[in-house]
């Protein structure tokens, strides 16, 4: 150049030669050892602390940079946002959980959680060791709301009392995410023995007027706050004649302020029930322990006495002594055959 020392011309060519350096150096290189291609990884941080960048953790083998620290293609990416938002079963309940004769049939209420507004339901009734009695397919269910199915009463009359079944749910959300299935059980519950006197017309129902016999609440098995109902509430009015199902002698006479009331327990005859007879009016005993009855005598009145909400019977029928080794079975089905004939 004319007019340029030869310092001047030294220094502005080592200027462009850092500059080419620094602009073409770096990417030519990590061209050569990414093969030619470079990785993109938003929304990761790296150990530049740059938002969007990833920094490298390691060196290959091969001398090119390893990079890590988050998913690595779009597909994994959308995979693992999906694993996050798996529909979530926020509740299970069934409205019953032993299978009673002529009972109600169960109802089933859940609520599926998931990021799409609806998911497909299936149902399916299994019966422990025999697979699935029926399958019901629900359709599209709004999740993160309360939902109800409520069981034919042909259906329910396949679940016997020898059966032990339980509900099982499946959701699938609108990318094929399924909810793992769960179960709620529902235990059957013993036959009960049937001697030959118990079918015979030596019985009386236990209740002298008219009565009811109530929903599934007021059944045996039904749940109570820290436990399990034992026996048959019978509505009737205050004052209404009890009387004794068989010939028998007394062998409790006592009262329980919060739970039983009044009470009488009735040790059958030449059978291994025990009858029990709850919340009965105060003053209306008309029998004393060690007494003897007779089938259809009258032993008290229907009261509201104890932990009572309302005039009724609580009638049990043990199988064995009552508390002394006998267990509790379902009343119902012997009151539904004597009450046909007394």
């Amino acid at each position: 150049m004319k007019g340029t020392s030869p310092t001047r011309t030294f220094v502005v060519l080592l200027v462009l030669a850092a500059a080419w350096t620094t602009a073409f150096a770096a990417p030519a290189a990590t061209r050569a050892e990414s093969g030619g291609s470079t990785l993109f990884n938003p929304g990761t941080t790296g150990s530049t602390g740059t938002a969007g960048t990833t920094g490298p953790t390691s060196t290959s083998p091969s001398g090119g940079t390893d990079y890590s620290g988050g998913p690595e293609t779009r597909k994994q990416a959308r995979a693992q946002r999906r694993r996050a938002g798996r529909p979530v079963l926020a509740s299970f309940q069934v409205s019953k959980t032993t299978v009673v004769a002529s009972s109600t049939a169960p109802t089933v209420t859940y609520q599926v959680n998931d990021r799409s507004r609806y998911v497909r339901v299936r149902l399916a009734l299994v019966q422990l060791g025999h697979g699935a009695l029926r399958r019901y397919s629900l359709g599209r269910k709004r999740t993160g709301t309360s939902q109800t199915f409520n069981l034919s009463a042909a259906d329910a009359r396949k679940m016997t009392p020898q059966g032990s079944y339980k509900f099982r749910l499946t959701a699938v959300d609108p990318d094929g995410y399924r909810l793992v299935r769960s179960s709620r059980t529902i235990a059957g519950t013993p036959a009960i023995p049937q001697p030959a006197a118990v079918g015979s017309r030596d019985h009386r129902f236990p209740v002298g007027g008219a009565h009811d016999l109530g929903g599934a609440d007021s059944r045996f098995g039904a749940r109570r706050t820290g436990h399990i109902h034992q026996g048959q509430d019978i509505a009737a009015a205050q004052g209404t004649p009890v009387v004794a199902p068989y010939a028998g002698v007394i062998t409790w006479r006592a009262y329980q302020a919060s739970g039983a009331g009044y009470y009488l327990v009735l040790a059958g005859n030449n059978e291994p029930y025990n009858y029990v007879f709850m919340h009965l009016q105060q003053g209306s005993l008309l029998v004393a322990k060690g007494a003897a009855v007779q089938a259809g005598q009258q032993i008290a009145n229907v009261g509201n006495t104890g932990g009572s909400e309302g005039p009724h019977l609580h009638f049990e029928i043990w199988n064995g002594p009552w508390y002394s080794g006998g267990k509790p079975i379902d009343p119902l089905p012997l009151l539904l055959a004597w009450d046909a004939y007394s």
